[in-house]
């Protein structure tokens, strides 16, 4: 009686993350590379990025990109740990600086949704949100009249979004994101009377999406669901 061979299940490959690949302060001063951003290395010289932290990956990019680099500045040489240092303060320099942008783009955004979300409270028409961003200006010309930064606190007054339409996106977008809250929630209720003749029950608010299976409700709509406790 022939028997076939037993085949082993195929394995698969290992992933990046499964491999917990780390980067080696030594690749810093021998490749010129550094961790940045998280798990994965960028070269100090031309601010390629590397995706695997593998020495070969590193190895091969500085030796086919950077490989006369070693003749001017030795490895493991004074001058190379110092060029290695400036390197690596230049590039936190243009790190800070984008991060400080982003903020400040981010800062501008949510002050812009702060205005129209008032406005809306107090049901103001969208056109009023330019006007807003003219008084606020008009104030800040005399309130930080001494103060040393001034035109900065001006520029980024100037730079608040408040046109009309970007007023109604910006108070579409809320809405839009209370209504998928709304549409999320669950809540329950319990209550249970101290009388004997009465009956506990739980009551259950179901929200539309998981409600239509059950009920044929409108859009926008909850029902409820009694549910008798034994």
């Amino acid at each position: 009686m022939a028997y076939s061979p037993v085949t082993k299940p195929c394995k698969r490959p290992r992933s990046i993350q499964s491999e917990h690949r780390s980067f080696q302060a030594a690749w810093e001063e021998e490749y010129l590379f550094v961790e940045w951003p998280k798990e994965k290395a960028t070269c100090l010289l031309c601010k390629e990025k590397v995706n695997v932290l593998k020495r070969y990956n590193l190895e091969r990019h500085y030796k086919t990109r950077h490989a006369s680099y070693s003749e001017n500045f030795p490895l493991h040489s004074q001058l190379r740990s110092a060029k290695v240092a400036s390197l690596k303060q230049t590039l936190l320099s243009q790190q800070k600086l984008f991060l400080c942008q982003m903020k400040e783009s981010e800062a501008v955004t949510e002050a812009s949704f702060k205005i129209c979300y008032l406005l809306a409270k107090h049901k103001k028409p969208f056109t009023e949100a330019e006007l807003v961003k003219k008084c606020f200006l008009s104030a800040a010309e005399i309130l930080f009249e001494n103060y040393s930064n001034k035109s900065s606190i001006l520029k980024e007054i100037g730079a608040l979004q408040l046109s009309d339409s970007t007023c109604a996106r910006r108070i579409e977008a809320m809405g839009e994101n209370i209504q998928e809250q709304v549409i999320r929630a669950v809540s329950i209720a319990m209550d249970e009377s101290t009388d004997i003749g009465d009956v506990a029950q739980l009551l259950v608010w179901v929200s539309l999406e998981k409600a239509l299976a059950y009920a044929p409700v409108g859009r926008n709509t909850c029902c409820a669901l009694f549910l008798d406790l034994y």
